[in-house]
């Protein structure tokens, strides 16, 4: 699946909620949406500068300023630590909210768009 087509699934698990997924329905929209952003951001890099499209997703994010301008990396880096804290199940937290999962989304189609 592209980009786009997991930030769709994502929108519809968002929506349309399953009921066999009933206590982990935000965690699965939080990985398709994190997955998008780093499938979005290894098409940029492969693109851009080959050699930063293997490195860790960290490293690409320290180097994302320098390529695709402040704005766009601190969108990126923002979004990816905020669903990669959302995915990682503890029984002490709470699932990410219907608002944060809605914030994540949308800065995910942004940067989409933006890394294009």
């Amino acid at each position: 699946m592209n980009p786009q087509q997991l930030l769709d699934q994502a929108a519809n698990l968002l929506e349309h909620p399953r009921p066999s997924m009933r206590r982990c329905w935000q965690r699965g929209c939080a990985c398709l949406t994190r997955v998008a952003l780093e499938q979005a951001l290894r098409a940029y890099w492969n693109r851009v500068a080959p050699t930063v499209a293997r490195c860790p997703m960290r490293h690409q994010l320290l180097a994302l300023p320098a390529f695709a301008g402040t704005d766009v990396a601190a969108l990126a880096r923002t979004t990816w630590h905020g669903l990669s804290r959302a995915m990682h199940h503890h029984t002490y937290e709470l699932a990410p909210t219907l608002a944060e999962l809605h914030t994540w989304h949308g800065d995910v189609a942004i940067l989409l768009d933006r890394l294009r």
